[in-house]
């Protein structure tokens, strides 16, 4: 009788910790997600997913140390004809309503020119079941031929 408990136990256990990582792999996919939706807006200059995708009390800390507001990014023009800019390194971590993104943001300028690596950190917050952005940081890495 004892060793049918112990194996009752540890079928629900395995079946909770499968729900529980699906559950993670589930947000850390919505996440990633999130951040190309992210860049893709700021490439189009689509306010309106921008104002979606950040919090109200969204923060930016550029690379020069300056500071933009949600506002000062929805005023933002979109990027230059011939800019592009793409994501790797991608890494979630999830902490329950919080989550940290951290990756490294490819940015050119224009076609011909050199690409920039910015690494970057997005704090989230999930709020009513939707995530948001809260907070940005972004720090210069390498500049690199195409």
């Amino acid at each position: 009788m004892k060793r049918l408990a112990f194996l009752a136990i540890l079928g629900l256990s395995t079946c909770v910790l499968a729900t529980g990582l699906h559950t993670e792999v589930q947000v850390e996919s919505t996440l990633t997600s999130l951040e190309q939706t992210w860049v893709n807006a700021a490439i189009q200059g689509d306010r309106a997913t921008l104002d979606e995708l950040l919090d109200n009390s969204f923060i930016e800390t550029m690379p020069n140390g300056a500071r933009r507001s949600k506002a000062d990014v929805l005023f933002a023009p979109a990027l230059p004809p011939g800019a592009a800019q793409s994501l790797g390194d991608l890494k979630v971590r999830v902490l329950g309503n919080v989550a940290m993104v951290s990756g490294v943001s490819h940015y050119t300028p224009a076609s011909g020119l050199k690409t920039i690596d910015y690494a970057f950190t997005d704090l989230y917050v999930r709020r009513g079941g939707t995530w948001r952005v809260a907070s940005s940081h972004t720090t210069l890495g390498s500049v690199h031929n195409v």
